[in-house]
C-alpha cells in the first residue's frame, strides 16, 4: 500500500465507515435501552443474529470466489484453494471439542461484557461508558501483575500515559455527571438519571473484556512467517500440534475469524438463555401478549445488530491490512468520535473541562499504543534472534 493513492483513499474510507457506525451503533443501542432497559434479551438478539449472519457470510464465500478474495485470508474459511493446507470442502467447519473448548471460555467472557456493558448503557450516557473503556490498558496491565502473565519492567511513559488515561476519564466521568444531573433535574421523570451503579456496571464489562483479551493472548497463537510481516496486525489464530510417532508435528490448523465470531455467539447465545428466561422473558411474554410483537422495536433491534457485525468485519479488514501502530491510532480516533457524537447527540453544550478530559485520554493512549508496538517489534526481534542461534536438528 506504500506510495498507493488508491490504497491509502480505501483504508481512509474504511476508517470513516467504522467511525459512522460504530457512533450509530452506540446511538441505537441506547435508544433501544431505554426503550426496552432489558440488556440479557439485547444480548441474546445480538448472538443469534450474529451467528446467522456469520454463517451467511460464509454460505455467499462458498459459492463466490470474488466475495471471498475481498477479506484477508483468515477471515474465511479457505474453501478455493485446493492446494491450501486448510482447505476446506464443507461450507462450516465441524464443530469438534477443540473449536468448543477454545470459544467456551471467549463465549463466557462476551456474555458477562455484553450484559454489564448493556446494563451500564442503559443507565448512564454513552460518553461515560465509552471513556470508561479507554481504562482497559490500565485493567490489562494491573491483570497481567496479579496473574503473572508478563514479568516486563515498565518505563516512565507508560506510567506518563496511563496517568493521563485515568485522569483523562476521572474529568470525563465527573463533567458527565454534572451535565446530566442538570439535564435530568430540569426534563421529565423519564429522563435519564445518572446512576453510580451504571457506572459500576461500565468498569465491570471493562474488566471482563480486559481479562478477554488476556485470555485471547495466552490461548491463540499467531506465527509469524517472516520479518516483512512484523508490524502486521494480524488477529492471532489457534495453532494446535498432534504427537506423530515420537515427533510433535505442528499442524497449524488455523480458525478462521467468521467460524469463531459463529461459534462464540452460538455458544454466548447457549450460556445466556438461562438467565434470560429466568430474568427477563416473562417480562417480554407480558408485553407481547398485552400489544401485540409490534410491540418491540424490531427494526432497531435488526439495525443495532447489522451494525454490530459491520463493525466486526471493518475490523478484521483492518487488521489484514494496516500495521499494528496505524490500528491502534485508528481505534483511538473511533473512541473519539463515539464520544464526541454522543455529547452532540445529547444536545448539551460541550464543555471545557470534557475537551480537556478528552484530550488527555487521547494523549494517554496514543502514547501507550506507540510504546507498546514498540515492545512487541523488539520482542518479536528477540525471538528472531533466538531461533537463529538454536542448532538445528537433523533428522
Amino acid at each position: 500500500m506504500q506510495g498507493d493513492p488508491h490504497g491509502y483513499f480505501h483504508i481512509v474510507l474504511l476508517c470513516l465507515c467504522w467511525y459512522v457506525i460504530s457512533s450509530f451503533a452506540s446511538q441505537v443501542t441506547k435508544k433501544i435501552l431505554t426503550i426496552h432497559p432489558l440488556p440479557l434479551f439485547l444480548g441474546e438478539f445480538q448472538f443469534a443474529y450474529t451467528a446467522l449472519l456469520a454463517a451467511l457470510c460464509c454460505i455467499i464465500a462458498k459459492g463466490s470466489l470474488s466475495f471471498h478474495s475481498r477479506f484477508p485470508e483468515g477471515t474465511l474459511p479457505q474453501y478455493h484453494d485446493k492446494s491450501h493446507p486448510q482447505h476446506q470442502r464443507t461450507i462450516f467447519t465441524r464443530p469438534t471439542r477443540h473449536v468448543l473448548l477454545t470459544v467456551l471460555p471467549l463465549s463466557i467472557f462476551q456474555f458477562l461484557g455484553k450484559y454489564f456493558g448493556h446494563t451500564a448503557t442503559s443507565l448512564v450516557p454513552i460518553s461515560t461508558v465509552a471513556s470508561i473503556k479507554t481504562l482497559s490498558p490500565v485493567c490489562i496491565i494491573i491483570l497481567q501483575k496479579v496473574f503473572k502473565v508478563s514479568n516486563s519492567q515498565l518505563g516512565s511513559q507508560v506510567y506518563l500515559s496511563l496517568a493521563c488515561i485515568i485522569l483523562g476519564v476521572w474529568i470525563i466521568v465527573s463533567e458527565d455527571n454534572k451535565v446530566y444531573s442538570r439535564v435530568s433535574s430540569l426534563a421529565d421523570s423519564n429522563s435519564q438519571q445518572y446512576s453510580s451503579y451504571g457506572i459500576l456496571c461500565a468498569i465491570s464489562s471493562m474488566i471482563i473484556f480486559a481479562s478477554q483479551n488476556i485470555y485471547g493472548k495466552g490461548v491463540f497463537t499467531y506465527k509469524q512467517e517472516n520479518a516483512n510481516r512484523l508490524d502486521r496486525a494480524v488477529a492471532p489464530l489457534p495453532l494446535y500440534t498432534e504427537k506423530k510417532g515420537t515427533l510433535t508435528v505442528p499442524e497449524s490448523i488455523k480458525y478462521d475469524k467468521l467460524t469463531l465470531m459463529m461459534y462464540i455467539s452460538l455458544v454466548g447465545f447457549s450460556l445466556s438463555f438461562g438467565c434470560f428466561m429466568s430474568l427477563e422473558f416473562s417480562t417480554v411474554y407480558d408485553e407481547i401478549r398485552q400489544f401485540g410483537i409490534g410491540c418491540i422495536p424490531w427494526y432497531l433491534f435488526f439495525i443495532n445488530g447489522t451494525f454490530h457485525f459491520l463493525q466486526a468485519m471493518i475490523t478484521y479488514q483492518l487488521l489484514g491490512e494496516v500495521s499494528t501502530l496505524t490500528y491502534s491510532i485508528a481505534n483511538i480516533m473511533k473512541r473519539i468520535v463515539v464520544v464526541t457524537v454522543s455529547w452532540l447527540a445529547a444536545g448539551g453544550q460541550i464543555t471545557a473541562n470534557q475537551l480537556i478530559g478528552l484530550l488527555l485520554n487521547v494523549f494517554g493512549l496514543f502514547f501507550y499504543e506507540r510504546y507498546n508496538s514498540k515492545k512487541k517489534k523488539e520482542h518479536y526481534l528477540q525471538q528472531i534472534n533466538h531461533h537463529k542461534t538454536l542448532p538445528k536438528n537433523k533428522f
